[in-house]
């Protein structure tokens, strides 16, 4: 601020107020050359020069606009006083008019008052015409079925026929109007009674019925029960259908016929009536939607409509009508109700699945007994066909449940809802447990049923097996991968754990029943060769020994089978050192086997579960097997020779038997106590030399 006073002050400034020529003039000569002084001149004088010639332009300028605005101010004086003349005719013209209006009005005043009295006359002769052609008018307006019409044009005149009607011009006009009118209200109930009528029609009659005095009560009951028979004849045309049409074409058929009728129905009756309570409405919708629901399950359980997506797409349509009712007829029972037809068709669709599952395993299975029976033990690869069951039940289980995920689509007006998450959650889990559960069943009924069904044992393994697997891996890998399509399709949806004890539970519990009707099969095969053998054969008579009975080797063979088929399944444990236990045993006195060292002897349980391991399976099969021949060895009475073949029998099947299995102490007690028996059981004991028994068994 204190620079620009400075220069405003500066006399030196050619621009400023305080300029001071002779100064600028002194210290321009002082401080320039010259040169300098002729060029500051010659500058001067052209900078003069130009504001001389701008100065001379503004002024030609302001002069020319000051002589245009002087000849406009010329000219509005003019045309001001022109048009001052104007407004003064103006005004003498309108006080004219006035005066000359005042005048004529004074004159017609009294012609205007007989106008207005012809007026009303023509009105009144216009209104008693009316009334007298009126019946003539209503008869030809129903025989035209103008029932609107009639019923406007009885209104219309009713306040004249009620207050002049007394007159007897008038008498018979009302009492014929009257008694039109009383054919005109039956016609408009039985044209209410009529199942072709439309449900505008049935509005439309209601309303004139209004019109015609008549009571609210009673037109709802005649409402409701004409739109009952019309709603009933749309329900025999859907019903006649169910078998023919598929859930899509049903559904759209049910939408634009019965369900589009119930709405205009309700909409008409919510216009016509003020029944704020809702007293008959709500019970005459939820009797129509009932016979629909009933309808629409019957449909959905065709077996042409089990396709996923056209199921899908014709529940969406029908609970997108059926929310739409719900709002219209503001019915609890109706939306919960909507929401059920939705759960139960998923629920519907899940037993559908593990139905499926079931019939296809149930296939498989015949064509693994087919295979076993033609193939035989020695050349079914039993892991494979394990492998082939497992991964096949594996891959239906979880395509089921891909399937079951399809309820949950964003297009769907209910796929995001919490109440459909959770029931696709409960059906997925359903598919699993159920077909889970079911098979465990069918296993314990094969096992139950295994001499009577002709199953192989093989069969009885590879199921046990199966069992066992879904009980360790199976169960625990199918609820992750529910839970992972849960989280996929439904993302923010709190899946509940499920409870995957109990189904495990199932599955070990039909295993060990397969597992002990194997042992139990498969021992009792072996003893019933065994005490046949026995029991047939006069031991008394026997001759000398030359070898092992066939029938020894026919068990060996068995038992062998069966501990080649568990080998294929089942873990083998390891065999402990037999070093101790492998020791001559058949030329023993009988003392050294009384009765009462039986007492204190180890007790063998021969019926006790199997375990799921080979040697324990065949531990198993060989208890049943040795201790039936214990038993039938005491019912028989044996000579020297009798004796010294069994005790040829009894070392073969050691020398067969102590592969299988791993507890030879288990095999060696049960084949001594049935040589014991023998040696108490016969008349001359006297037991071969061991050197001697294992010659006779290799050359036998």
């Amino acid at each position: 601020m204190g620079d620009s006073s400075n220069d405003n002050e500066n006399p030196l400034d050619i621009d400023g107020s305080n300029f001071n020529s002779e100064m600028y003039l002194e210290c321009l000569l002082k401080c320039a050359t010259l040169r300098q002084v002729m060029d500051k001149e010659a500058e001067v004088v052209t900078q003069s020069q130009f504001l001389q010639s701008e100065m001379q332009t503004l002024v030609y300028e302001n002069y020319n606009k000051f002589i245009s605005a002087t000849e406009t101010v010329r000219k509005m004086r003019s045309d001001f006083q022109i048009m001052q003349e104007e407004m003064n005719k103006l005004s003498e013209n309108i006080n004219n008019i006035t005066t000359f209006s005042a005048k004529i009005s004074d004159n017609l005043k009294e012609s205007g008052n007989n106008v207005n009295r012809l007026c009303s006359t023509r009105q009144l002769l216009d209104k008693l015409q009316f009334v007298f052609l009126l019946p003539t008018q209503l008869n030809k307006a129903i025989q035209e079925n103008r029932y609107v019409d009639a019923v406007q044009d009885y209104t219309h005149a009713q306040r004249v026929l009620q207050k002049y009607g007394n007159q007897p011009s008038f008498q018979s006009i009302q009492s014929e109007c009257l008694e039109i009118i009383c054919d005109l209200k039956k016609t408009l109930r039985e044209r209410l009674l009529t199942p072709d009528t439309s449900a505008s029609e049935l509005a439309e009659s209601v309303g004139l019925l209004r019109q015609l005095q008549e009571t609210d009560s009673s037109l709802q009951d005649i409402f409701l029960t004409s739109a009952e028979n019309r709603l009933d004849q749309h329900l025999k045309n859907l019903s006649s259908i169910v078998d023919s049409a598929d859930i899509l074409e049903w559904v759209e058929k049910c939408n634009n016929t019965l369900l589009a009728d119930l709405g205009i129905i309700i909409s008409c009756y919510h216009d016509l009536f003020e029944d704020k309570e809702m007293v008959n409405l709500p019970e005459f919708a939820d009797k129509i939607m009932t016979q629909v629901f009933q309808l629409f399950e019957e449909n959905v359980k065709r077996p042409e409509n089990i396709g996923t997506e056209i199921l899908i797409r014709g529940l969406d349509k029908f609970f997108r009508k059926l929310q739409a009712m719900s709002e219209i007829i503001s019915s609890e029972p109706i939306s919960n109700k909507a929401l059920d037809v939705v759960i139960q068709s998923i629920k519907h669709k899940a037993t559908l699945q593990y139905e499926t599952i079931q019939s296809q395993f149930k296939e498989n299975l015949m064509r693994v007994r087919q295979s076993l029976a033609s193939k035989g033990t020695e050349s079914a690869d039993l892991k494979d066909i394990l492998n082939s069951l497992q991964i096949h039940l594996m891959q239906k289980i979880q395509a089921s449940l891909l399937d079951l995920m399809a309820f949950l689509q964003n297009k769907l007006s209910f796929g995001l809802k919490s109440w459909c998450g959770k029931a696709v959650a409960d059906a997925c889990w359903t598919v699993i447990s159920e077909t889970l559960i079911n098979l465990s069943e069918m296993v314990k009924t094969m096992a139950s049923l295994q001499t009577s069904n002709n199953i192989s044992f093989e069969l009885l393994l590879i199921l046990a097996k199966l069992c066992l697997e879904m009980h360790e891996n199976g169960v625990t890998t199918l609820h992750n991968h529910l839970i992972k399509l849960m989280e996929e399709s439904a993302p923010g949806f709190a899946i509940d754990k499920r409870d995957t004890n109990s189904v495990m539970v199932h599955l070990s519990t039909a295993a060990q029943t397969a597992l002990d009707s194997e042992v139990v099969f498969i021992g009792q095969t072996a003893a019933q060769m065994l005490r046949v053998s026995v029991l047939a054969r006069d031991w008394l008579r026997a001759p000398e020994p030359r070898g092992p009975r066939a029938v020894c080797r026919r068990v060996v063979e068995t038992l062998a089978s069966a501990d080649s088929a568990a080998s294929q399944l089942f873990p083998t444990s390891v065999k402990p050192s037999s070093d101790s236990s492998r020791r001559t045993i058949w030329s023993r006195a009988p003392s050294s086997f009384s009765p009462i060292n039986r007492i204190f002897s180890e007790r063998i349980e021969v019926f006790s579960p199997a375990g799921a391991d080979r040697a324990a399976l065949s531990n198993g099969a060989l208890k049943v097997a040795l201790k039936a021949l214990v038993e039938c060895v005491r019912l028989r009475t044996f000579s020297r020779h009798g004796l010294q073949q069994l005790q040829v029998d009894v070392h073969f099947l050691q020398q067969r038997l102590s592969c299988m299995g791993n507890d030879e102490r288990l095999l060696n007690a049960l084949l001594e106590d049935a040589l014991a028996s023998a040696q108490i059981r016969c008349i001359d004991p006297q037991l071969m030399e061991a050197s001697i028994v294992d010659i006779i068994c290799e050359r036998g």
